[in-house]
């Protein structure tokens, strides 16, 4: 008789390291898909921490417009001006607070704009000008002023916003964004949602003032409460 050995075969061996060579890919496929999917979960969570401090600026900046009046020593714009540009694509305001010093900024113009950027997207930017006289900051906010006919009612020409590469892109990518102002623009009226805020002695400034957006197929809307409404001189 041939005494029994102990041990694998050739074949068993094989068989062995294919398993353990499978084994081993599931594992680092395993591996890869999860942290892919945590990689994608942390991109996610950045964003919208991105979004939400965004949205935080915008607000307290937006909200703490400062009601203020320029009475116009230059003849080629002659009249009193609040300080307001309140269009469906552009808003320009007085305000205290920038985005680099925050309350520490001192007297500021702030520009939003909305850029169209390509065929299909527009980007919103912000312009921080620092204001040191009212006659500069009319040269700065107004190109012309002329008389309606029939009313006799000014109307402003504002400067056109031309994007420049200090400015601050807040928003890329946008494939429908606007202003709109809420308020009652006539003494009497119910206040409505309006995209061109044409301020009056009685009502210079909206009660409040919503941001719309849409990107990447999805919409959004913020809406910013402001305290200067209220003000009458």
């Amino acid at each position: 008789m041939r005494a029994s050995q102990d041990g694998y075969t050739l074949l068993e061996l094989l068989v062995g390291i294919t398993l353990l060579g499978l084994l081993m890919a599931a594992l680092v496929v395993g591996i890869h898909v999860g942290n892919k999917a945590w990689q994608q979960g942390e991109a996610r969570m950045r964003k919208v921490h991105v979004e939400e401090e965004r949205t935080q600026f915008m607000s307290a900046q937006i909200s703490s417009l400062m009601p203020y009046k320029v009475l116009s020593q230059n003849p080629e714009l002659p009249g009193e001006f609040a300080v307001l540009e309140a269009s469906a694509t552009h808003l320009r305001f007085l305000s205290t607070m920038g985005s680099h010093f925050r309350n520490r900024a001192g007297l500021l113009l702030d520009e939003y704009a909305i850029v169209r950027t390509s065929a299909r997207d527009f980007s919103l930017v912000l312009r921080e000008i620092p204001v040191h006289d009212d006659g500069s900051l009319l040269r700065q906010l107004i190109e012309r002023v002329d008389r309606d006919p029939e009313t006799g009612k000014a109307v402003i020409t504002f400067r056109p916003f031309s994007m420049q590469d200090s400015d601050l892109r807040l928003m890329t990518g946008l494939q429908m964004v606007r202003f709109e102002y809420f308020g009652s623009q006539t003494v009497g009226k119910e206040p409505t949602w309006t995209s061109n805020w044409q301020g009056g002695p009685e009502a210079p400034y909206p009660e409040a003032i919503r941001f719309m957006w849409q990107q990447a197929d999805q919409r959004h809307q913020a809406v910013f409460p402001l305290r200067a409404h209220s003000f009458r001189k």
